[in-house]
């Protein structure tokens, strides 16, 4: 506190720092939604970031996972002389047969990996069958994939599809 001697010779005590009025108190209306907009921008973010994360670590295991198929698909060949037919035209069809052959295969390549097994069918980290191909007994070569995370086989543009290498 401070005094201050005016030109009339009166003290008047002056505050520098303490002094509010009734309205100085509180944040206004717009600093609560500019603090709100920077919350919602940093979470959108972050989900993004997280999205992007975890789709490649989906498509890391998918990889994995069809290496590990592909030497089980092969194993099957060396002891049957010709590859799985699954001539099937349903996806899921397929992926049942698919894992009926080569159950005994799949354990025997990879005791240590946890596969995801639902209605007797492989299935892929976003929830879908593997797909697989081979339509007679006398095919040189068979296709493998999986969907990814769209769900569906895309036909013209390998858009998200992950394959066998």
């Amino acid at each position: 506190m401070f005094d201050i001697l005016s030109s009339n010779g009166k003290v008047f005590k002056q505050m520098f720092c303490n002094q509010k009025s009734k309205y100085d108190h509180g944040f206004t209306l717009l600093e609560i939604i500019a603090v709100i907009a920077i919350i919602i921008v940093c979470f959108a973010l972050f989900k993004v970031v997280y999205n992007y994360h975890s789709n490649d670590i989906k498509s890391n295991v998918v990889q994995e996972e069809l290496a590990l198929l592909n030497c089980a698909i092969e194993m099957f060949r060396s002891k049957n002389g010709f590859y799985p037919v699954c001539a099937s035209p349903s996806v899921d069809l397929n992926a049942k047969e698919l894992y009926g052959k080569l159950s005994t295969q799949i354990n025997s390549v990879a005791n240590y990996h946890k596969w995801q097994i639902a209605n007797d069918m492989l299935i892929d980290p976003w929830g879908n069958p593997y797909v697989y191909k081979c339509t007679s007994r006398d095919a040189p070569t068979y296709v493998l994939f999986s969907v990814g995370p769209n769900g569906h086989v895309d036909e013209t543009e390998l858009i998200d599809d992950i394959y066998s290498r």
